[in-house]
């Protein structure tokens, strides 16, 4: 695919004003991604305080620079609730790397938030920040240019690294009373990318505009179980950024047994989802257990866009380290 500079230019600026942050479906591994103040599911399901995720995503796989994210997170709740405090905290560290041809960013981030609640098993209200850095770069070597003999071309790679602060509010909590006792219900609201800033990022004697603009993240969800290892999930991303349509994503899961659950998902601009899981409790350690998930999307939009399929595949180990 051959670029002149006019092109990659403004494609550069405005993919990382409409789409700074990766796209992830499976992002209940991943909610301190998407919410500092978050707490992972597998806490409040079974109690798992500790949980080592990671994942990977090839977008638009029939695309010759088809954009690929990976993720690696460590997460960590600071229980507390035995010792009759009423004060927890959560914590944890992501890295994060997302690449679209000669495009690319890499994150590092670390997370704490404060879980106001008795119990924070039964449900908590929890208030968090994240801190951290990410390095935006084009790469000049992998791009073929029309004209070779454009003064304008730059002869080695642009490249700014910013600061990132991001802010969340997450609640939770399992339902007492009525037809839906036992259910858990979660909401949360966020910016993860709070800072916004235009930079000019100069390469040889030309400036390019790289402009980052906030990013406002809703997520909520309902667990309705029919049994101590079997339940439904319901879930709602909703996400909007300056210089981008606001984005909806719905998704439901399965879990007929403990070891497996299936889902499928839509998003109303075109993107069907589906999913599959397999859960192993006792693995490696009787208190922990592996998850591993795999996901799989289509674009039905009528625009017929040669992009292809998509595909995710994620990695957790959990364990409790109270046991």
């Amino acid at each position: 695919m051959k670029y002149t500079a006019i092109l990659l230019f403004l494609t550069f600026s405005t993919a990382l004003t409409a789409q700074q942050l990766p796209y992830q479906v499976q992002f209940r591994q991943m909610y301190s991604y998407i919410n500092p103040a978050s707490v992972n599911s597998d806490y409040f399901l079974y109690e798992y305080n500790t949980a080592l995720n990671t994942s990977y995503r090839m977008q638009w796989s029939a695309h010759p620079q088809t954009p690929r994210t990976i993720h690696a997170s460590v997460d960590f709740i600071h229980d507390n609730h035995n010792r009759g405090r009423g004060f927890n905290l959560a914590s944890g560290v992501m890295l994060l790397q997302d690449r679209t041809g000669p495009l690319s960013l890499t994150g590092a981030h670390v997370r704490i938030a404060s879980l106001f609640a008795e119990d924070p098993y039964l449900g908590a209200f929890s208030l968090g920040f994240n801190a951290g850095a990410t390095q935006y770069r084009l790469q000049h070597e992998r791009i073929l240019w029309e004209d070779l003999t454009d003064g304008s071309i730059p002869t080695e790679d642009i490249a700014t690294t910013r600061p990132e602060v991001g802010v969340g509010a997450f609640y939770y909590k399992r339902l007492k009373k009525g037809r839906l006792k036992g259910d858990n219900i979660y909401a949360g609201l966020s910016v993860p990318q709070l800072l916004a800033a235009r930079v000019q990022v100069q390469s040889g004697t030309n400036q390019v505009p790289v402009t980052r603009v906030p990013h406002v993240f809703f997520t909520g969800g309902w667990y309705h179980f029919f049994n101590a290892e079997s339940f439904l999930e319901t879930t709602i991303w909703v996400k909007d950024a300056t210089g981008a349509r606001t984005n909806v994503h719905l998704l439901a899961r399965f879990q007929p047994m403990r070891t497996f659950w299936v889902g499928g998902g839509f998003n109303p601009n075109g993107l069907v989802h589906l999913e599959a899981g397999f859960n192993l409790p006792g693995f490696l350690a009787e208190n922990g257990a592996l998850k591993i998930g795999y996901a799989y999307d289509y674009n039905i939009t009528t625009f017929e866009l040669p992009f292809g399929s998509s595909h995710e595949l994620h990695l957790s180990y959990l364990f409790d380290t109270r046991r």
